[in-house]
């Protein structure tokens, strides 16, 4: 009887220290892979809402800024910035840059309508080393960029279409772009991302 409760308290003695060693050890991994962990949490999409955005995400015949809140968004003054058009709300302006070169920027509502697409398309692009995924200042949104042509979208799981902010430039007499002209041009589409998030937040 002594035997059997001697061999039952050393087996609980090893199964204890086998489960601590056990989450030493899980504790020590996550720990040395913090990108790994930061893409992990990332990926479960539960960013905390910071505000109501069914202005922003909703259908709408008007622009979702005018040229002065454009403006704003961009450091500009109002007389850099003009709209160029406006079909059903999807909107183009005409931006002058400090340096006198125009870019044309473009704001509009993908209507997409599914939640579960955003997911994926945040998903996807969380697993890609291609794309560039962020997160917005406002901390409840991700932007995601697309490798190739340049354009923003704004995914907020809590609505399905996002936002899509575009540019171009196009000066078949003039001279191309330089790297900082360039560098100013993508980053001024995260300047009017987060504008719009901080704008539309309520």
């Amino acid at each position: 009887m002594k035997v059997s409760n001697i061999t039952i308290a050393f087996l609980g003695v090893l199964l204890i220290a086998a489960c601590g060693n056990t989450g030493k050890k899980e504790k020590s991994t996550t720990e040395s892979s913090g990108t790994d962990v930061k893409l992990e949490a990332a990926s479960a999409m539960d960013l905390e809402q910071k505000g109501d955005y069914t202005q922003l995400y909703a259908p709408s015949e008007n622009c979702k800024l005018t040229t002065s809140q454009l403006a704003k968004a961009l450091g500009y003054s109002n007389d850099q910035v003009e709209e160029q058009s406006n079909y059903q709300g999807n909107c183009w302006y005409k931006v002058t840059h400090p340096d006198n070169f125009t870019v044309n920027y473009g704001i509009s509502l993908e209507k997409w309508g599914d939640k579960n697409i955003v997911e994926d398309q945040i998903k996807s692009g969380l697993k890609n080393e291609m794309v560039d995924v962020h997160i917005s200042e406002s901390g409840d949104t991700y932007i995601k960029r697309h490798p190739v042509q340049g354009f923003l979208l704004l995914l907020n799981t809590n609505y399905g279409n996002p936002i899509k902010i575009s540019y171009s430039y196009l000066n078949t007499s003039g001279p191309k772009l330089t790297d900082s002209q360039r560098e100013e041009q993508k980053q001024n589409t995260y300047k009017i991302a987060n504008y719009l998030i901080d704008h539309y937040q309520k």
